[in-house]
């Protein structure tokens, strides 16, 4: 900055200096203008002094306090300055940043990577500018290829967050299958015996009643041996089928192993259950239909069903064991009727 002091003696010497005198006046009026017209109230503090000074200059000021007012009057000025330098490091600052978040998007292996390093690259260069107004101009360019460019991630984000929903649905689809698959007889298609004990002690934990009917194919044996086990298991499939009609939709009905089922009946009374049985055995059981080398066979099929209820306090064990000493009285009771015929 140009120093007003070599001028003292000049002052000094003239008389009055007016002319000049004038001219310095006009010169601290115009700075106080320009510092007044800066944006955000950057030259509020040079237009203070510079106004200080205007109210001790008078026309009739001494060499004293014309030496003041040049004192006053670079102070005024530095003030100014350093509002300017503080701008103008604010705008090298947000463009340090926005480099910054460029290299960051770089680093995160962000697919416009390229794109992304070579705004960084450009914004980083500006900071090495010292036009304000060339600065300006330029972060205003980088802005807006910094906004597209983020528009352009954001629509490829959402693609990518859809296209991974999709893969996780589809995970979580696969998932299920293989929890139904681990949860089903292959043969019949009911709940295995796995899925009927979690069943089972779900309903017993739920306090709400339970029954359970136990239900067992007579002569199952006997279609195995004739009609071979193809044949042995198409009928349990037709059973399965059948039972599975005569239930409601919340009852479970598992195949517990060989020709044994359980139906498993939450909140449900014995004499539903009792019911649900009677219903069974009339409109399931009787004669079927069995295919074996082009040929059709007829064979009557009756079964026997053991009823039991959930006791309070009782074992889950106890009550299937109650319902299985059950079934096995009936099977023996039918075998000893079959008996008294022949």
């Amino acid at each position: 900055m140009i120093s007003l002091r070599k001028h003292m003696d000049r002052f000094e010497s003239l008389e009055r200096g007016r002319a000049a005198f004038a001219a310095y006046l006009g010169l601290l009026t115009a700075i106080d203008s320009a510092a007044g017209a800066m944006p955000g109230g950057e030259g509020l503090q040079c237009q203070d002094g510079l106004r200080a000074i205007h109210e001790y200059l008078g026309a009739e000021a001494d060499s004293s306090q014309i030496a003041r007012s040049l004192h006053d009057a670079e102070q005024a000025i530095h003030l100014l300055a350093d509002a300017i330098n503080r701008r103008d490091g604010d705008y090298k600052q947000i463009l340090m940043i926005m480099a910054e978040a460029g290299a960051t998007m770089v680093q995160a292996g962000n697919s416009y990577g390229d794109e992304m390093r070579g705004i960084a690259v450009r914004v980083e260069a500006i900071t090495h500018l010292d036009s304000l107004s060339e600065v300006r101009r330029r972060l205003s360019v980088q802005v807006c290829e910094l906004r597209e460019a983020a528009e352009r991630a954001r629509e490829q984000g959402e693609a990518e967050a859809k296209r991974l929903q999709h893969q996780l649905q589809a995970a979580k689809d696969k998932l299920q299958s293989a929890s139904l698959l681990a949860e089903t007889d292959p043969l019949t298609g009911v709940a295995n015996r796995r899925r009927g004990e979690m069943v089972l002690r779900e309903a017993a934990d739920a306090g709400a009643g339970l029954s359970v009917l136990s239900l067992d194919l007579n002569g199952f044996k006997r279609i195995n041996d004739t009609y071979g086990h193809a044949q042995g298991d198409a009928l349990l499939r037709l059973v399965a089928q059948h039972v599975r009609r005569c239930l409601r939709e919340r009852d479970v009905l598992c195949r517990w192993g060989g020709d044994e089922f359980i139906v498993v009946m939450a909140g449900t009374s014995l004499a539903e259950a009792q019911s649900a049985a009677v219903r069974i055995r009339r409109d399931v059981f009787g004669e079927f239909v069995l295919g074996r080398a082009g040929e059709n066979a007829r064979v009557f099929i009756s079964a026997s069903i053991g009823v039991a209820e959930l006791k309070q306090g009782e074992p889950l064990e106890e009550m299937l064991e109650r319902a299985d000493r059950l079934l096995y009285e009936e099977k023996q009771a039918a075998h000893a009727a079959a008996a008294m015929l022949r």
